[in-house]
This record gives C-alpha cells, structure tokens and sequence, in this order.
C-alpha cells in the first residue's frame, strides 16, 4: 500500500507543479515607430493550414491543435497589452481545395475585420507533420512551421511578420508543448502595445 501511494505521488508531482506554475512572459520589445501607428485592438483570425490535403489535423485527437495554437496566441497577445477580438468562421471541410484565406493579399484578409480592431492577426501553418498522435505508442510526435502576419486596418499593408517552428518527438504530450511554444516563439519580436 505504501509503495502505491508513492508511485501515486510521484506520478501527480509534476502535474500539480505545472499546474501551479505561472506562464512565462514574453520579454518586452519596445519600438517608438510600431507604436506611433496606435495599434491596441487586435483581431485574431482562426489557425489557417496552407499544406496539402494530409498536412493539417484530420484525426479526432488532433482536432483541438488549432484552437489550442488561437487559445495561446490570444493569450500572449494580451500579455503584450493588446485587446483581442477572436474572429470566428465556420469549420473548413477536409478537402483538396486551398483554404480560402491562405492568400496574403491584405485586402482578403482585412475583409473580415470586426469593429473596433486596429489590426488583424493571421497566423499560417506552412508544415504540420504528426507521428502516433492517436496511437497507442512511446514514442508520439508532432511537427508545426508557421508565419505569423499583423496587417494594418488603417493603413491596408502587412506591418510585422515572423515565423517559427517547433518539433517535439520525445516528450509524452508533443501538443501541448508545440501549440505552446509556436504562439509564443511567433510573437517574440511583436512590439507591445502602446
């Protein structure tokens, strides 16, 4: 019985210091010219997959991934002293068609923008590629480039843009540390608010 209780503690230890620990900020990036554009709402559009038919979350144990890389990208944001506005469309069907707003072109996609916003937030997965996500196995993987684009609503033209990638094919839980820390490496040099 002892040692069960110590194989019971051992096992919740990490879980309850993760859960108790506060997420880490993202360093400030002050920039007097990004600021002078007075951007302090922010529109987010929903995670765009540009990759092929296969490249992107088809399973049901990856169908959270997007909305777990908009939950982290919304929270960062705020950190940085933005508003956000969350822009919701219907779910895209699984089919061989591109995405509508995979396009770049700035009047696509500041179509959408809501009232209010100074700017919209576009974040692309260019690559995504899982390993075992829906197995039963040890070693479980997941994959993810992206680029993140901020665009103007007054000004109609891209003002920031970065992309990251991230892998991990080694830990128990790959999601949660890739939707994670793409979110958080996309918006590393982002200026802060005004």
């Amino acid at each position: 019985m002892r040692s069960f209780v110590r194989s019971l503690f051992v096992l919740l230890l990490p879980g309850l210091m993760v859960a108790c620990a506060t997420a880490p900020e993202i360093p400030p990036v002050k920039d007097p010219s990004f600021a002078a554009r007075g951007i302090e709402t922010v529109a987010l559009q929903p995670v765009i997959f540009r990759g092929g038919t296969y490249e992107r979350p088809m399973t049901y144990c990856e169908r959270d991934i997007p909305n777990q890389l908009r939950f982290h990208l919304g929270r960062f944001l705020e950190q940085k002293g933005y508003q956000v506005k969350r822009i919701d469309r219907p779910p895209q069907p699984h089919s061989g068609l591109p995405d509508p707003l995979a396009t770049e072109k700035p009047a696509t996609v500041l179509a959408q923008t809501p009232m209010g916003a100074d700017a919209v937030l576009v974040v692309w997965v260019d690559h995504y590629k899982q390993l075992g996500l829906c197995e039963h196995v040890r070693a479980k993987g997941l994959e993810v480039q992206a680029t993140a684009a901020l665009f103007s609503v007054a000004e109609s033209v891209e003002i920031w843009r970065n992309s990251a990638s991230e892998s991990d094919f080694s830990s128990g839980d790959p999601v949660t540390w890739v939707t994670y820390r793409i979110p958080w490496e996309l918006l590393l040099t982002l200026p802060d608010a005004p």
